[in-house]
């Protein structure tokens, strides 16, 4: 099982507030009912914090599971009771950022739902703002909120909702465990004499118990544990207690690798590998800038091809600043790969791949990380490097994943302005290939349990700046991959953000075909319907143009030839079930705030006048078309001209439909007016 910071398994899975969804379609708005839940319920449902479902037989249990120092929080801290710790609604478990939270959150949830069948979801910050009204409340399910890298501290608003929220949870036997450090839950913004909330404070557990249960779940090799404590062992005295869980697995890893009790190459690699990067990096020799030149490449590059990772050393090498002469002989000069890697200790496998890593597990991040320290002067170097072989065509053009993986790790261990910066410079070259490595490294980091909150918040910045047009495109991408399925909410705001500001038509195209793709994903379709709408309806949109809001859910919904072969609408018109009968509901309210707006009732009839035109066509179902056609008819029962006629005009029988739908809306308000005059009489 993962520790604190890493996500599990199958994050796209989901369900929503009031509904049930089943396990071969979980996390997708397709939805099945519960009972009598009203589609009311549903569309509301959708508002909520996506859960992720957490499969139960992958929590860390005994005898792996460590258990930490623990105290209940408050005026007078308490000893942790060893029996049924778990006597309220939400637990707010504190502690420092890599203490192993998540772990003992989850196993605390395991601990009090008895029942298995019970299920655990996981919920991440989707939010702009804290906001307890969107934490999900399914009855008898266990929900752990996992603020891990977040840095704002809560205010009291978020505390007093969430001790209402507990109020509820109590009512529905719910349990929500939320896992922040002291300075994020701020303790001083609750009022902790009168909240239901439990607070838990937690220290790391034992990193050396940790590392001693880990090696002795191997059967084979569990003997090995007491190299732990045994002097004469080099892994010995390591461990002092207090060091993440995580570093305390990375030993355990490393000891039951190593050749034996006195392997100081495996010591080296645990102590990030500073023996080796000295050894390759320290020497003056002659030779030494070609072994280097390899060694970069093959931690950029780990496991690609022998010809990929040669020559792109070699055009490292040739950069003007390296002043590396050219080999005499060309490719019949100097020695061949195999042995220029085993010059370099790099792995020459027989597929033809070279590998810095099996030889060395670990070095390509360490490797990377020690460049961008020692030798700065070599950053710009790497940078214009790194451009030219990620272009098309390039030497690397078929590792952009990898290029983008290893600088989201470089970015973990320099900071991520150190890769924020160079994603700039490959979105201001313009070219296509290093906008898509952008795009990529951003995508990596979005979602990083450690600088995601940081990026995210970077990525509304962007999304705002109308000066960089390039950026505002590269966030547009972004927010149509792993970001919307982790933080949905978030990414849909930034579109939001693109659309309001954008000067750029490029832009703004990428932006509604990024909501376009969005709307015809089953796994997001009535969420990202339902934001939609929200940003149609006024009272749900207050702070923003109205005119921009409506703008873009006319845009999306137009079904003109350039679009037509995108467009969402014919599968959101066609959902089955209460799913169906809940998006239909979301686009009459949609579609009725945006004929209210009078300097866009045009527009409206001419898009909605396009659905009336394909319903007429047989390419979307006319009963659906016509439901939706009808929200209109309830607002514009008295107008019988001007944009209503793009809507009903002309003599095909599903015109005449219409026509007959709205005579009979008419009917329908005239008597409920006659009804109401007469009562009041």
């Amino acid at each position: 099982m993962s520790l604190d910071s890493d996500r599990p398994e199958g994050f796209e899975q989901a369900v929503y507030q009031g509904i049930s969804v089943d396990r071969s379609s979980a996390g997708r708005d397709l939805v099945v009912t519960r009972g009598n839940v009203t589609i009311k319920n549903i569309v509301s449902g959708l508002a909520m914090v996506r859960p992720h479902p957490v499969d139960r037989g992958l929590i860390l249990r005994e005898p792996l599971f460590v258990s930490p120092p623990m105290g209940f929080g408050g005026p007078v801290p308490e000893p942790f009771p060893v029996a049924d710790p778990i006597d309220s609604s939400v637990i707010a478990l504190l502690g420092k950022e890599s203490s192993g939270r998540r772990t003992t959150a989850l196993d605390l949830l395991d601990t009090a739902l008895v029942d298995k069948d019970r299920e655990i979801f996981e919920l991440y910050p989707d939010w702009e703002k804290p906001d307890a009204d969107r934490i999900p409340c399914e009855p008898h399910t266990g929900y752990l909120l996992n603020l891990a890298g977040v840095k704002e501290p809560l205010d009291k608003e978020f505390h007093d909702r969430l001790a209402e929220y507990a109020m509820r949870a109590h009512s529905t036997d719910t349990l929500l465990v939320v896992i922040a450090t002291p300075r994020v839950w701020n303790s001083t913004a609750m009022n902790s004499r009168t909240s239901p909330v439990r607070i838990m404070e937690m220290d790391r557990p034992s990193a050396l118990e940790v590392a001693r249960r880990r090696i002795e779940a191997d059967r084979e090799r569990a003997g090995r544990a007491s190299w732990l404590t045994d002097e004469s062992s080099v892994f010995a005295g390591l461990l002092h207690g207090a060091e993440p869980p995580a570093e305390a697995v990375r030993l355990a890893h490393v000891v039951l690798r190593a050749e034996g009790p006195r392997d100081r190459e495996a010591l080296d690699g645990f102590k990030g590998w500073k023996h080796k990067l000295t050894d390759w990096f320290g020497s003056t020799e002659q030779e030494a800038p070609e072994r280097r030149a390899l060694q970069i490449a093959a931690s950029f590059l780990d496991g690609a091809g022998a010809r990929t990772v040669l020559d792109a050393a070699d055009a490292l090498l040739a950069d003007p600043e390296i002043h590396w002469p050219v080999r005499q002989g060309g490719p019949l000069g100097g020695a061949g790969g195999s042995q220029r890697c085993a010059d370099a200790e790099l792995d020459y496998a027989p597929d033809g791949t070279v590998s810095i890593t099996k030889p060395h597990p670990g070095i390509d991040r360490a490797l990377l990380g020690h460049v961008w320290r020692e030798r700065p002067q070599l950053v710009p170097v790497l940078t214009r490097w790194l451009s030219a072989i990620s272009q098309p065509q390039g030497i690397a053009d078929t590792c952009l994943p990898r290029l983008a993986g290893v600088l989201t790790t470089l970015a973990e261990s320099e900071g991520a302005d150190v890769v924020l910066g160079l994603t700039q410079d490959w979105l201001r070259n313009g070219n296509v290939r290093h906008t898509q490595l952008a795009v990529d490294v951003l995508d990596h980091l979005a979602v990083n349990p450690v600088l995601g909150p940081e990026v995210r918040k970077v990525l509304a910045q962007w999304a705002q700046g109308i000066t960089s047009p390039k950026r505002q495109l590269a966030v547009a991408q972004v927010c149509g991959r792993r970001l919307v399925r982790e933080y949905t909410s978030v990414a849909l705001t930034r579109l939001k953000y693109i659309l309001r500001t954008a000067e750029d038509e490029k832009v703004r195209a990428v932006a509604l075909t990024t909501l376009r793709s969005l709307l015809g994903d089953t796994d997001l379709a009535a969420r990202v319907l339902k934001t939609l709408v929200d940003w149609t309806t006024p009272e749900k949109n207050a702070s923003e143009k109205g005119e921009f809001s409506r703008t873009a859910f006319l845009d999306v919904f137009a079904l003109d030839d350039s679009e037509s072969s995108t467009s969402p609408v014919s599968l959101l018109l066609t959902a089955e079930a209460e799913h169906g009968e809940a998006v239909r509901a979301l686009l009459r309210e949609g579609w009725r705030a945006t004929w209210q707006c009078p300097e866009l009732r045009e527009r409206a009839a001419d898009v909605l006048g396009q659905w009336c035109d394909a319903a007429e066509a047989g390419e979307l179902p006319g009963d659906a078309v016509e439901e939706v056609v009808a929200v209109i008819f309830s607002a514009q029962a008295d107008v019988m001209g001007g944009e209503l006629d793009r809507l009903i005009a002309g003599t095909a029988p599903f015109r005449a439909q219409l026509r007959t739908r709205l005579f009979e809306v008419v009917r329908e308000t005239a008597t409920r007016a006659a009804t109401s005059a007469h009562s009041t009489a």
